[in-house]
């Protein structure tokens, strides 16, 4: 068992050995997708080089959130069959997968329930970043699923304590904070953004993570998609969390601040809400 040398988010993520390794795919996926000379077969050789993450792709591919005909075999041709523009979203998602592969015995947490979650806000900030087109789609997307990665790390930590705590939600917008701080000094949030900052996930992607719970303290450059995963998260509560008591809807500065219009907001709650039904369904964990 260990101590924080120094109680700050940065020096737990780095102390602790048993983290999943980084996605780094993720990152080499989408410099390849942005150059002018990516090829379906450049993406798939990329993809095999990450182990445990083929057969997902397969399994994703052939699953009614992406199908769109005959049974696929290889990642090559699921690949093909999602296309350029959601290669990125089949990809986030085994990773995702990957990365939440077992429950949160701190937080009471089965592994499936932080996958729905992680999925659920995904999809609720890809479809907010499309409404407003203020906030990158792939940086939306990627920090909605990686939101909760805090809470991983955090329960790993405290997996190593003889006498684990037993951290309780107070509901969103807060979620899991109150009691993190009250052990820890700092809560899930910080955890999750340094560790993405550790993984080279970038700048924006990491202050959305940072600053989930309060996005207007989050520097200017970066603040409209930190309003936009605060404004996800609300999605991911009502839909996810059945005996949570929430804000009939999520701060009006938060949404101001998003991008999306009152006249807007049941349209993308409607629409968050049957994908994400088809991918809780189909692209569940260990489905």
């Amino acid at each position: 068992m260990f101590a924080l040398s120094k109680a700050t988010p940065e020096a737990l993520v780095r102390q602790l050995t048993d983290l999943p390794p980084a996605p780094k795919i993720l990152q080499k996926l989408q410099k390849l997708i942005s150059s002018d000379h990516a090829s379906m077969d450049m993406i798939a050789d990329l993809v095999v080089l990450e182990p445990g993450l083929s057969a997902r792709i397969v399994q994703m591919a052939n699953s009614t959130h992406f199908n769109r005909g005959a049974v696929v075999q290889t990642p090559l041709e699921g690949i093909q069959r999602v296309g350029l523009t959601g290669v990125k979203e089949l990809v986030t998602y085994a990773v995702a997968s990957n990365l939440v592969g077992r429950p949160l015995k701190a937080y009471g947490l089965e592994a499936s329930t932080l996958w729905n979650r992680a999925v659920c806000c995904g999809i609720a900030a890809g479809y907010l970043a499309q409404k407003s087109g203020i906030v990158d789609y792939d940086d939306a997307y990627t920090a909605g699923l990686m939101h909760g990665l805090g809470l991983m790390a955090i329960d790993r930590y405290a997996a190593k304590k003889s006498k684990p705590p037993v951290l309780r939600s107070s509901g969103y917008p807060v979620d899991f904070a109150p009691a993190e701080r009250s052990w820890l000094g700092f809560s899930h949030a910080s955890v999750g953004g340094a560790l993405l900052a550790l993984w080279g996930f970038s700048p924006a992607v990491v202050a959305a993570v940072n600053f989930q719970l309060a996005p207007e303290d989050a520097p200017e450059e970066h603040r409209p998609l930190c309003m936009a995963l605060a404004t996800s998260r609300w999605a991911r509560s009502l839909l996810c969390v059945k005996d949570e008591i929430i804000p009939e809807l999520p701060s009006d500065v938060w949404l101001q601040g998003a991008g999306i219009e009152p006249s807007e907001f049941d349209d993308w709650l409607r629409r968050v809400k049957s994908r994400y039904l088809i991918a809780c369904e189909e692209l569940r964990l260990g489905a």
